[in-house]
């Protein structure tokens, strides 16, 4: 798949107007991927017993920040292991305007739009495409660390959550990011296979336990801010916080893995579903998993707005 992204890109990334139209057209069904679930969903949205406390949307909406401004430190933190030297302003309107992109089903429009804004920028697409492996990589590794770490406050998910694949995943992924130079080999030898410059910067370990450090304070933030909005709509005990961190995390990873090798689709939505079963009825598990996803899309849209203005 990345072979043919690559080539497919060459084509978009040397016509200024196919290009342009790549990245309209991406930035334009990310919203449109919101108004779809809208559509899909009106029954369930029009019949709920809505009972909104908004002190903890609007508190989830202030968090939101705080984990936004961890997501772009981070992807900064490694463009700049990478020798990439742009504002910290592109950097973060890139990351949000691409980010959007995997509200979609497939990882391509996220993958070209990233890759192809920085090559706008005077980025060679083989950084920007190590970076979002680097991104990938510390994502499983902070996120993997954390459901294990997470284990022993966590008994009502501990049997529906696999552990020793999760701890497999999680040292396969910390061992990469603590030998970059693996890495760097793996990428090198894919690029001169295609006929490409090889690497010749590679994150260090200082960079890459930094940006390891930040994934991890994400995962963490993005449980507080999934429990907010749980509680602005259902009445939970702030005991449960770990269990909702837990959910959160697990599911991510859960959809990852499924974004970049896509078996059923919304399959990280069934995943929180059937977690969230275990702590809450199956009516709101259904409700709390279209109002996250509707809600933050919602909050990266006006955040990418507002990145455009800057």
């Amino acid at each position: 798949m990345l072979k043919t992204l690559w080539k497919n890109g060459r084509l978009i990334g040397h016509n200024v107007h196919w290009r342009r139209i790549t990245l309209v057209l991406i930035l334009v069904a990310s919203p449109g991927a919101v108004l779809w679930i809208i559509v899909r969903d009106w029954y369930n949205l029009t019949t709920y017993a809505w009972r909104f406390e908004w002190v903890y949307l609007a508190l989830s909406g202030i968090a939101y920040v705080g984990a936004l401004a961890l997501a772009i430190a981070a992807w900064i933190v490694i463009m700049a292991g990478l020798r990439t030297r742009l504002p910290w302003k592109e950097h973060g309107r890139y990351f949000l305007y691409s980010w959007m992109a995997r509200r979609l089903p497939t990882p391509a429009p996220f993958v070209a739009s990233r890759v192809l804004l920085y090559e706008q920028a005077g980025v060679a697409r083989r950084l920007s495409l190590a970076g979002m492996l680097w991104e990938q990589l510390l994502l499983f590794a902070s996120g993997g660390w954390l459901v294990v770490m997470l284990f022993p406050l966590t008994p009502t998910l501990s049997q529906r959550l696999p552990l020793a694949p999760t701890i497999l995943l999680t040292v396969i992924c910390a061992g990469l990011v603590l030998q970059p130079q693996v890495l760097a080999r793996g990428v090198n030898w894919l690029l001169r296979r295609w006929k490409r410059e090889p690497l010749t910067t590679v994150l260090t370990v200082p960079g890459a336990l930094t940006a390891l450090v930040l994934h991890t304070l994400l995962w963490l933030s993005g449980g507080v801010i999934f429990f907010l909005m749980v509680r602005s709509i259902y009445l939970v005990n702030w005991e449960l916080l770990p269990v909702f961190i837990q959910i959160w995390v697990a599911s991510g990873l859960i959809g990852y893995i499924s974004f970049f090798v896509p078996i059923v689709p919304g399959v990280r939505d069934m995943s929180m579903i059937a977690l969230l079963t275990l702590v809450v009825p199956l009516s709101v598990a259904l409700i709390i998993a279209l109002l996250v996803r509707l809600w933050i899309t919602l909050n990266e849209l006006f955040w990418a707005v507002v990145f455009s203005r800057l």
